[in-house]
């Protein structure tokens, strides 16, 4: 089968590959969307979730550094096929799952990338019908209906952002970026000022467990979590960029340090005021009035669209991985099948998703965790950098990934294999260790055992093996 480009209109997404021609983005535009993507309201709750172990010393290097692992793991794992092929992660998976077996990829995307959109909804509809009430602009019966036009208003904006592709996320995304971090830097000097630096430096851990180990390894392991979920959205947006060298420093300071960052505000924010959650808009419209009030909701706005923004665009073009839903179902509807179930958890489930959501922020870690560790032994080792783009867009039965009737039983089994190692070293729910691990937990273990349990197999499976050579008649 042939690969055929899409025309060089800038507007039409597919699941086809980005050709040279079409990589127009540059640093900037790299980074702006994912900053713009790692800024949102709930990295106030992930830092809210840091102040329950450790101070704020501790807590910024754990979680920064757990970060960055994270973000490592994922850049190593998915940039270099979207840089040097120009295909997206789930697309990208086809070698570890098969020409069908991806399509298990797709769904995992789907829930990943859907259920951080409805987090991010939910929080900035009850942030801003909560904000909006503090400024003596609504009553408290007002408050739930408030946040239900929000979260409404949320999604269609965000609809008609993306209805037409990634022109809007080109410039859009650095505006976004730019604006929030100037205003997270804001909320973090507003801090200073009124608790000092001393006073934030002796601020001690809300619930901590008793060992100080513990409480440093599950804070690198909440940030690793968070930098894995990274893996679809590297994957969609740096497809984009002009070369793969000139994705690499972007994506870091836009996925790792602007993240760590604002972390770290709702870490702080947490640690001096524990009613906040880590949200500081609450304590900014309390010391600032209506003036402050404003600002703190443009923050939750941009910050929040911005990141579904990206989302979306990352579900829509995992979505569109499917052959038959590629050719048949228009860019801005696959926008909208993406938005619909967010909308549907945000207006009616709000309450008992965000009850769950620390149990929530580990699938990242039990998922994708050993998605990367599979991904990154096979591009590297097995493949040794070359992928077969033909094979990638087969579907007739033919080609270097279709394996057994299109399903590669190694990467099933890997998967299987790196999740449980997760699970037997970390319960997601209560989020405690049953034995002393040290700093790395459950996910860079899970990894590694579905990255070395993929090899194994693969080496020793002769049909599976022969994969790795690119074949002339895919």
């Amino acid at each position: 089968m042939s690969v055929q480009a899409r025309p060089l209109t800038g507007e039409f997404e597919s699941s086809l590959p980005v050709t040279r021609a079409e990589k127009t983005w540059g640093p900037l535009a790299i980074f702006g969307n994912t900053s713009s993507a790692a800024v949102a309201t709930w990295c106030f709750i992930s830092g809210g979730f840091v102040a329950a172990y450790l101070g704020a010393t501790q807590g910024a290097l754990a979680v920064t550094a757990g970060t960055l692992i994270g973000v490592f793991m994922v850049l190593l794992a998915a940039l270099p096929a979207a840089g040097r092929y120009g295909v997206e992660a789930v697309r990208s998976t086809r070698p570890l799952f098969g020409s069908r077996g991806s399509v298990l990829t797709v769904v995992l995307t789907l829930l990943i990338l859907i259920g951080w959109n409805a987090v991010l909804t939910i929080a900035l509809a009850d942030a801003s019908a909560l904000a909006l009430a503090e400024m003596g602009w609504l009553t408290e019966t007002m408050i739930g209906p408030t946040a239900m036009i929000v979260a409404v208003g949320s999604a269609l904006v965000v609809f008609l952002l993306l209805r037409k592709g990634t022109a809007t996320l080109r410039w859009a995304g650095p505006v976004v970026a730019v604006t929030v971090l100037i205003l997270a830097v804001w909320i973090g000097i507003m801090l200073i000022i009124r608790f000092g630096i001393d006073g934030i430096l002796s601020a001690g851990a809300l619930a901590p467990l008793p060992d100080n180990g513990s409480n440093f390894m599950l804070t690198v392991e909440l940030g690793i979590a968070g930098g894995l979920s990274w893996w679809p959205y590297v994957g969609g947006l740096t497809r984009n960029a002009r070369t793969t060298r000139a994705a690499i420093v972007p994506s870091v300071l836009g996925l790792g340090v602007m993240m760590s960052l604002v972390l770290i505000i709702g870490l702080i924010a947490a640690l001096v005021v524990p009613e906040s959650g880590g949200d500081p808009t609450g304590y900014l419209i309390e010391i600032g009035g209506p003036v402050f009030g404003v600002v703190a909701l443009s923050f939750l706005a941009l910050a929040n669209v911005g990141t579904i923004m990206v989302g979306a665009y990352s579900a829509a073009l995992g979505l569109k991985q499917i052959p038959t839903i590629d050719r048949r179902v228009p860019w801005s509807v696959a926008v909208a099948v993406v938005m619909l179930p967010v909308l549907v958890i945000a207006v009616f489930f709000a309450d008992a998703y965000m009850a769950n959501y620390g149990a929530f922020i580990t699938l990242a870690g039990i998922l994708l965790g050993p998605i990367c560790g599979m991904q990154i032994v096979d591009f590297f080792l097995v493949r040794r950098q070359e992928l077969d783009i033909r094979a990638l867009y087969s579907v007739n039965g033919s080609g270097s990934y279709w394996y057994f009737a299109g399903i590669n039983p190694a990467g099933i089994v890997g998967l299987i294999v790196g999740m449980g190692t997760y699970l037997a070293l970390l319960d997601p729910f209560t989020y405690v260790p049953p034995v002393d691990l040290g700093v790395i937990a459950a996910a860079v273990p899970a990894a590694i055992a579905a990255g070395v349990v993929y090899l194994i197999i693969l080496r020793f499976v002769p049909r599976l093996w022969s994969s790795r050579r690119i074949t002339t008649d895919s």
